[in-house]
């Protein structure tokens, strides 16, 4: 076995690492807003706005995420449109379409985590809330309420 070998390789991938942790951070960081925006979307019973999240979370979930980050950063570049547009010097950069991909694809597996921890609050809990005033979909996402969603959501991750 060749040591030299493999210290020059581990120097090569830790060095790595700290653009590996950042685009984690910023993807997950990212990734929760959108899917907490998905999240209600599924929830809102609006048939359009279910249907569009629905579709997002199928898409995203259902294509593996080297698909994803492939047709983002190889496939966008194919039409001229894109090209010649203000989102080409975003499209060109490796960094910012794996950030995309990550960011899109956190968004639909962290939307259905969300919207099943906020499905899982007790109906008591909610009929209590709707008693002092809240709507149905507030008594859902309410302070305490969210608490008991979250815990059992993040059970989950």
């Amino acid at each position: 076995m060749d040591s030299d070998f493999l210290v020059q390789t581990m120097k090569l991938l830790l060095a790595g690492v700290p653009l590996t942790l950042k685009l984690a951070f910023y993807s997950i960081a990212a990734g929760a807003v959108f899917a907490v925006l998905l999240a209600l979307m599924r929830l809102s019973g609006n048939r359009v706005l279910d249907s569009a999240a629905r579709s997002y979370v199928f898409v995203f979930r259902g294509t593996p995420l080297l698909v994803q980050i492939f047709l983002i950063y190889y496939g966008l570049g194919q039409f001229p449109d894109v090209r010649e547009s203000v989102l080409w010097p975003f499209f060109r950069e490796p960094y910012w379409c794996a950030l995309l991909a990550l960011t899109l694809n956190t968004a639909a597996y962290s939307s259905e985590i969300i919207r099943g921890g906020i499905l899982s609050v007790p109906f008591g809990q909610i009929e209590a809330a709707r008693a002092c005033g809240m709507s149905r979909i507030t008594a859902r996402i309410s302070g305490e309420l969210m608490i008991c969603a979250f815990d059992v959501s993040l059970g989950r991750l």
